[in-house]
């Protein structure tokens, strides 16, 4: 009968109207929570039934009923907060966070309220661990899978491996000695000699010469015109001293035929000579030298030759170590060292060049007295990567063909001495101060040893449907058959949004919408209810028809 299909297509409303006002309420109640997506809800009208009519058949409709239920994945506004490990995505994706406590259990959020565990690893208020990619210091790019983020909270040590000191050397200085390697009667007569293995300095002429580690100290201050010094690191992070003196001198050549007088500025890179532990080092005296040379002015006031450049390298005959020049008396590099087994890799797995990776001069140094040879004379073929090869940049490289000029280099200029800038690669031990992320979700470490090391990089991802993905609570959402899998990718790429450092998103319910939507439904509440009271009205007068 007509009425009793009244009766039912009213508790149709009711039904559906009471589901969507339990939608909006929903949204309400989760106006503050952080990256809440609210939902929508539509109707559909049920399938009608087929009546018979004057004019035909006809459809009779039965009420109505839920047609969909999904979240709208439109962009909160953003809070900005003063906890770095808040992130807010600005733009499509979401958050890997997995279970630690169940392998393979992932999920997906929008809430970026993060914090460190005891643990050291960034996770959610429920201990779920964020994923990301480790960031390789070296190359600055993501390496290896997807993984628990977690950030180190101590940095170890990194030994020097590269040294700069930008120094201008007073061109007015006077020029107090004469190095002449032109030579007399016999070899003995020269002041100084130079060999590929040797300098011989009869007069003590050379800053070379002059330096005597059983003194106190092993230069005195007339014997240099200037000096400078900066901390190294070894492998362990001990900072040791290095101090480089230069000394401003006429070197006299001779060819045979031609002698020639060129104004040069010797150079000697040196150490304490008590922490200098080299295996069996061949002048207990010269203890502490690691390189000497000289450079050549041209007339700009730049570099225009290394010139005998030394440093000490390894006689695998004698076990010991012994000078060897790396860069010759025109200037050129020796590469490799004549007579250094360092530089050999039938003796050592990984051999030293005259060069290092920035195409400067390198030296050697160990102060942790690393045993190059045993007893018996044999060589530790990993001894070169015990060592402590460093490279010296004056602001000058080679090119393979002369030495060439940085923006930022030593000069000979009509100035006072000064150091205009040192700096060294090295890093003692640290421990963690603080943390900031960037837009691109990378992860940066800031350590107490002055280290700042990009640490990890945010994973994002995203789904062809997210509207299919289903909650879980506490803001998650998990993976499902209609949602399509996840496609993951760096911050800002195949159509992730970016990361909001210091910011969390905020709930994107519109509460006035919520509240015209509210009035609707409860206006399509009193109508339907309406229409079952009025139904019963007329039930009430049927039956009343048998009196």
């Amino acid at each position: 009968m007509g009425l009793t299909d009244a009766l039912f297509t009213g508790t149709s409303g009711l039904r559906s109207l009471g589901h969507g006002m339990s939608v909006v309420g929903d949204n309400v109640a989760n106006l503050n929570t952080t990256a809440f997506k609210g939902s929508r809800i539509s109707f559909s009208d049920i399938m009608a039934q087929s009546i018979n009519t004057a004019a035909g058949s006809g459809q009779l409709g039965r009420g109505a009923t839920l047609q969909a239920l999904y979240p709208i994945f439109t962009q909160g506004s953003f809070e900005s907060t003063a906890n770095p490990t808040d992130l807010a995505i600005a733009g499509n994706g979401f958050f890997i966070v997995a279970d630690p406590r169940a392998s393979g259990n992932v999920f997906y959020t929008r809430d970026g309220q993060f914090m460190i565990d005891k643990e050291g690893y960034l996770v959610n208020a429920a201990g779920l661990r964020v994923q990301g990619w480790r960031i390789d210091e070296d190359t600055g790019d993501i390496t290896g899978a997807i993984t628990d983020i977690r950030i180190d909270r101590s940095s170890p040590p990194v030994k020097t491996s590269l040294v700069d000191v930008i120094a201008n050397l007073n061109a007015e200085i006077e020029r107090t000695i004469t190095i002449d390697t032109a030579g007399g009667t016999s070899s003995t007569d020269d002041d100084v000699n130079f060999a590929d293995n040797s300098i011989t300095d009869n007069n003590g002429v050379t800053l070379y010469g002059k330096w005597n580690a059983s003194s106190d100290p092993p230069l005195a201050t007339t014997d240099y015109d200037y000096r400078t010094s900066l901390y190294v690191y070894d492998s362990l992070g001990t900072p040791h001293e290095i101090t480089i003196y230069y000394k401003a001198a006429n070197l006299i050549t001779s060819d045979g035929t031609t002698t020639e007088t060129k104004p040069v500025y010797e150079f000697l890179v040196t150490c304490n000579h008590d922490e200098d532990l080299r295996q069996g080092f061949p002048v207990p005296e010269k203890k502490g030298i690691l390189m000497y040379g000289m450079l050549e002015f041209d007339t700009q006031g730049n570099v225009k030759n290394f010139l005998n450049v030394y440093r000490y390298g390894w006689d695998a005959t004698n076990d010991q170590y012994q000078l060897v020049r790396i860069v010759d008396d025109s200037g050129s590099p020796q590469s490799p060292p004549p007579n250094d087994a360092f530089a050999d890799n039938t003796n050592f797995t990984t051999t030293i060049d005259t060069l290092g990776a920035n195409s400067y001069p390198v030296f050697i140094a160990d102060f942790l007295g690393i045993e190059v040879a045993d007893s018996g004379g044999v060589e530790d073929p990993a001894a070169t990567q015990n060592l402590q090869p460093i490279e010296l940049n004056f602001g000058y490289y080679h090119d393979g063909t002369s030495w060439r000029s940085e923006t930022v280099r030593t000069t000979q200029y009509s100035a006072p001495f000064a150091t205009l800038f040192y700096d060294q690669n090295g890093f003692g031990p640290g421990t963690l101060e603080s943390i900031a992320a960037d837009n691109e979700g990378r992860i940066t470490g800031y350590y107490s040893n002055g280290r700042v090391i990009p640490l990890w990089m945010v994973a994002l991802a995203n789904f062809n449907a997210p509207e299919r993905l289903q909650k879980v609570g506490g803001n998650l959402f998990k993976e499902t058959t209609h949602s399509g899998p996840p496609v993951t990718g760096k911050p800002g790429t195949n159509g992730l949004g970016t990361i909001a450092p210091n910011s969390i998103e905020q709930s994107n319910v519109d509460l006035g919408e919520q509240f015209v939507k509210m009035i609707i439904f409860q206006r399509g509440f009193q109508a339907d209810a309406r229409i079952i009271t009025v139904s019963d009205s007329m039930l009430e007068e049927l039956i009343n028809l048998k009196r």
